[in-house]
């Protein structure tokens, strides 16, 4: 392979007290304290003979990077040099990256771009060629494709998502190493998807408009996610986004955990509070943290957009809480699954043991304000780490009701479309 540049670079309703880890300055630690890319490589996608050349997929019947010589699948292919595990296993460790990547992508390039930067920086022979899309539209896409899709990768925001292509049976398994770097809970018990970094739902304010509230101070915020939904108090100054898979997961798992019936009354009763829906995480957050009149003063959403916000600008006024052993405390994760037609499953293999080293897991830390995944990888942020949150215990391949399913019950109790 080729070598690395030299110049790489039970409910209740009291407060639980937000955390602050170490590791981010002074300043911003007191501030939290309260509580497509469509041009590939130099190769390509050759005919027979193959472009083994400069950067290509070796995509030819005899010569090439890939063909006959490479592993017949994703999962056989065997570490290039060192395997992952789950102590952390550092990019220099791994095998070098030479080829062109294809990937189907449900999360924004705000979120992840930064790795693929670096990893391309890191490699010069490397090109991941990205196609940016909501994570419904690239599931159906793939499903439309089937095995005949370019993509040899899709990285979705969410596990119901990964469960949906693998039902499709257009997902091949991961390498043994790599699946078992992950806790089970966080992957398919299978290895047909693995997550790469975590997030947890969590509740969001602005500190500096509690008198524009019925409340007291900001220890009275529940730390029952029903709460949200059947106390008048929020009426008209909280938020959500509904139509994000982290928030239909928050649904699947409040099935799971309280009953169909007990969900849709959640949906119903939210409903009825007058919410802000947005169509966007980030900009839901951005709103809260502004703080302007019309601006929501409360919401429901994954903990990672006001970490971004405080990483950014210590003295933003977001805070954010947590509800207590409910779905509104949920940990998921965003993750990746490989497709039936991958032409090089060394590279694939190889690209998928670099998002859970050491730097991948670090770069989502550092960049989007999101968790590891690999136990062997320390949380450094702004944010509780999970182990001392009270997310309830879940194995995000089994929930009880499909995606579509959640997508309907929002639709029924008129939560969506926006």
């Amino acid at each position: 392979m080729q070598q690395r540049d030299s110049n790489r670079t039970d409910r209740t309703t009291g407060r639980r007290p937000f955390l602050a880890s170490a590791g981010l300055s002074a300043v911003g630690l007191a501030a939290l304290a309260g509580c497509t890319s469509d041009e590939g490589g130099n190769g390509g996608n050759g005919g027979n003979g193959g472009n083994g050349g400069n950067g290509g997929n070796g995509n030819g019947d005899d010569d090439g990077n890939g063909g006959d010589a490479g592993a017949p699948s994703v999962a056989d292919a065997e570490p290039l040099a060192t395997p992952v595990d789950s102590s952390g296993v550092s990019w220099d460790d791994l095998g070098d990256l030479e080829g062109e990547i294809t990937v189907y992508s449900g999360r924004t390039p705000d979120q992840i771009d930064l790795v693929f930067e670096q990893l391309e920086n890191e490699y010069s022979g490397l090109t991941i060629n990205r196609d940016y899309d909501d994570n419904d539209v690239q599931v159906n896409q793939l499903e439309q494709e089937g095995d005949a899709t370019p993509a040899d990768v899709f990285y979705s925001q969410d596990p119901g998502a990964l469960g949906a292509v693998h039902d499709a049976g257009i997902v091949q398994e991961l390498p043994s190493d790599i699946v078992d770097t992950v806790p089970e809970s966080y992957r398919h018990p299978d290895g047909y998807w693995t997550g790469v970094s975590g997030r947890v739902r969590s509740v969001f304010y602005n500190e500096d408009r509690l008198d524009e509230t019925p409340f007291d101070s900001w220890d009275e915020l529940p730390t029952d996610i029903f709460s949200y939904a059947e106390d008048d108090r929020f009426e008209g100054i909280i938020s959500t986004r509904p139509n994000s898979g982290t928030f239909r997961g928050f649904i699947q798992a409040m099935v799971d955990l309280e009953g169909e019936d007990a969900t849709r009354q959640w949906v119903s009763d939210f409903m009825d509070q007058d919410p802000q829906r947005y169509g966007s995480g980030s900009t839901q957050a951005e709103e809260v943290n502004r703080g302007g009149d019309g601006d929501p003063i409360i919401g429901l959403g994954n903990s990672y957009y006001a970490a971004r916000l405080v990483n950014e600008d210590p003295d933003s006024p977001i805070r954010v809480t947590f509800t207590e052993g409910d779905a509104g405390a949920l940990f998921s994760v965003a993750g990746i699954a490989v497709t039936n037609n991958v032409d090089d499953p060394e590279l694939i293999a190889e690209f998928a043991r670099h998002l859970v080293a050491v730097e991948g897991q670090e770069f989502m830390m550092d960049d989007n304000g999101e968790f590891p995944v690999v136990d062997g990888v320390d949380y450094v942020g702004p944010l509780p780490g999970p182990d001392e949150l009270n997310s309830p215990t879940y194995d995000l391949s089994e929930f009880d009701m499909e995606l579509q399913a959640a997508n309907d019950l929002l639709e029924d109790e008129g939560m969506m479309p926006l």
